[in-house]
């Protein structure tokens, strides 16, 4: 009996282990995302750096706008009448940066804005998606159904920012720095640049309905559940004597140039993921 006693033991041990290995499980499914931030800008510099130190956060690219970045993946099984209650938690950031300038000569009105957008969507059995902490490119994310109330998969917003600037500058001509006798002009172009950089936590609750019990062959009829998130920047410049006609933006702030200038960047960093599953009442719907 005491070898017997003890052979169980053993074979429950195994078994633990076993089922600690496997890459799905009934219980729920967990996944954190603790890479480097992943960042994108538009025309921004890759060495840019502000009179007070290297730019936050520090984008690489400014290439990849408005792209789908995987975050994070989980896997588990489920029952035939099984739903995923799911809730991704994820650090994002923005950075918006507007300057207008004024004439040396004339009063000019500038406008300059600033726009990023940190999206986030769950999608279910995701059968090409990219590896966390890349981009989805220019293919498109093949699934079996995203977390509601996102049913498109067009994403859900976990940060947003318009940033706006409109100066009419170039009035402030004296005679200390303009000599009609002279014929001489050394007066200062009026500058005025807005900055704004914020970094939060979010967390955003979806849920998919009737998973089933039967998911893809890959994770051993089991489910996947992928959460991207999306990075979109943008920027809007116009000159002058109205402030009308949109002009390509000077992405060079603090430089000797005339015309409005504007940068923007996005980024998402370290993220987790809880997966449970649940069995909602028959009547649930959207």
């Amino acid at each position: 009996m005491k070898h017997f006693c003890v052979l169980l033991m053993l074979c429950m041990l195994v078994s633990t282990v076993a089922s600690a290995q496997t890459n799905t499980s009934p219980q729920g499914g967990a996944a954190i995302f603790n890479k480097a931030a992943v960042c994108t800008g538009a025309a921004f510099p890759s060495s840019f750096v502000t009179p007070t130190g290297t730019l936050p956060p520090p984008c690489l690219t400014s290439t990849g706008d408005g792209e789908w970045f995987t975050v994070m993946t989980a896997n588990l099984k489920a029952s035939q009448t099984t739903s995923f209650f799911i809730s991704p938690s994820l650090v994002t950031g923005l950075y918006t940066n507007t300057q207008v300038k004024g004439s040396n000569t004339t009063a000019t009105s500038q406008t300059a804005s600033a726009s990023g957008v940190v999206s986030v969507r769950v999608l279910l059995d995701c059968s090409n998606c990219a590896a966390p902490g890349t981009s989805q490119g220019k293919t498109a994310a093949v699934y079996m159904g995203a977390g509601q109330p996102d049913p498109d998969g067009a994403g859900v917003v976990f940060d947003a920012r318009i940033q706006q600037l409109t100066a009419t500058l170039g009035q402030a001509i004296t005679t200390s720095c303009l000599s009609l006798t002279l014929l001489t002009n050394t007066c200062t172009p009026e500058v005025i640049d807005l900055i704004l950089a914020t970094t939060s936590a979010h967390t955003f609750n979806f849920i998919l309905l009737n998973v089933g019990a039967t998911g893809t062959a890959s994770q051993g009829n089991g489910h996947s559940v992928t959460v991207q998130a999306k990075l979109d920047v943008g920027q809007v410049c116009t000159s002058g004597l109205n402030g009308t006609g949109p002009i390509l933006c000077d992405n060079s702030v603090n430089t000797a140039g005339t015309q409005s200038s504007s940068i923007a960047a996005a980024l998402f960093g370290l993220g987790s993921l809880t997966v449970v599953p649940v069995h909602l009442s028959p009547d649930f719907s959207f």
